[in-house]
């Protein structure tokens, strides 16, 4: 397969476009950053019970994920508990 000069599949056109990054305006990454730190404020104020709610809802979503790829060990299996 042959790729003509200044097409947009062309190895030239690839890396002069993968230089040109658009940088994040400081908004943004304020914005960003001030979601983060409420996010974690908020997931410090939780109980004990709505923070294991969560480990073992994020359990349910990644393990068969982990699972797909390789058998899960024995310490991988998800609890047969509901918060």
């Amino acid at each position: 397969m042959t790729f003509s000069k200044g097409s947009a599949w062309s190895p030239e056109h690839m890396c002069a476009s993968s230089k040109r990054r658009p940088r994040v305006s400081p908004e943004l990454l304020g914005a960003l950053r001030a979601g983060k730190a409420d996010l974690r404020r908020q997931r410090e104020k939780a109980d004990l019970r709505e923070k294991i709610r969560v480990v073992l809802e994020l359990q349910r979503l990644c393990l068969p994920l982990i699972e797909r790829r390789r058998r899960l060990t024995e310490w991988e299996r998800p609890w047969a508990i509901t918060p």
